[in-house]
């Protein structure tokens, strides 16, 4: 995910990316937001965590990250969603228990 922050960042401003993490009860919130391109939900929301899904063809890439992201979090029993505005940037959360 940190790799897709830098990647997809704004070519008009220095890229601003944010870690945050916390716990609350027996969840662990890891979230990474970035002000990038962000990404056109309401087209691209349901194929996302698709693999070889890829949402900007003018940027290198496999299509593989954000799958595996998803495999590895649900794998520990956890979640990940996405929050996106296009042209302002993009916030992954992972949620797992502790």
């Amino acid at each position: 995910m940190l790799s897709n922050a830098l990647k997809y960042r704004s070519p008009h401003q220095p890229p601003l990316i944010q870690l945050r993490t916390s716990q609350k009860g027996s969840m662990l919130y890891f979230s990474i937001s970035d002000n990038g391109l962000g990404i056109d939900l309401a087209q691209h929301q349901d194929k996302i965590f698709g693999l070889y899904k890829r949402f900007h063809p003018h940027i290198e890439g496999k299509g593989l990250g954000l799958h595996l992201v998803k495999l590895q979090t649900e794998a520990m029993q956890g979640e990940v969603w996405v929050e996106s505005v296009e042209g302002r940037g993009t916030t992954f959360t992972i949620s797992i228990p502790v």
